[in-house]
């Protein structure tokens, strides 16, 4: 094999380059490229058999919307057009857009029995909304619209499953039971 040209793919491959020098060698197209790129694919946001089990849902109520859907429309449609904080204006005319002002004062997460009842929200600006779903009860009773939302709490109160009074406002459930304001 003395007359033979080289073969510099496998010599490099044989030697063992560092990494920098082999990546050099492939910029310069004296080496072929070692991988490709797998294509990306893009992740479903819904599996199939979730999808399946929200059209079976879907049917079932013949394509009407769901109780929270409904409370979500009713709480847009009593908006103000700004924000019970700080004053600044939110969307009222695009629903998707609106419902994102729309802040349970009890977490629906938390306290399922008045996710959707009709007291159970302020109409906060977008950004205070991400805020004010992070605030601690002490803090949320420093807010201007404290007094707004104390007051519906009150209302509340008597409509919270018992296992659920344990994510009230500790100050208020105190409050309600020195004062009794249901007799």
């Amino acid at each position: 094999m003395v007359g033979s040209p080289p073969n510099f793919e496998n010599f490099f491959m044989t030697e063992q380059l560092p990494y920098s020098e082999r990546l050099r060698l492939i910029k310069l197209g004296l080496l072929p490229k070692e991988a490709v790129a797998k294509p990306k694919k893009a992740i479903k946001r819904v599996s199939d058999k979730k999808a399946a089990a929200l059209a079976a849902e879907k049917e079932g109520r013949n394509g009407e919307e769901t109780d929270l859907q409904k409370w979500y429309r009713n709480c847009v449609k009593r908006f103000t057009g700004y924000c019970a904080e700080t004053g600044l204006k939110t969307e009222t005319r695009i629903f998707e857009y609106a419902v994102m002002s729309v802040a349970h004062i009890l977490p629906k997460s938390t306290c399922p029995s008045v996710a959707t009842h009709p007291l159970n929200w302020i109409e906060l600006n977008v950004d205070f909304h991400k805020k004010f779903d992070a605030m601690s009860w002490e803090e949320r009773e420093k807010l201007g619209c404290w007094p707004v939302i104390r007051e519906r709490l009150i209302h509340i109160w008597l409509h919270l499953a018992e296992a659920e009074r344990r994510h009230f406002p500790h100050s208020l459930r105190q409050w309600i039971e020195n004062n009794e304001p249901f007799k």
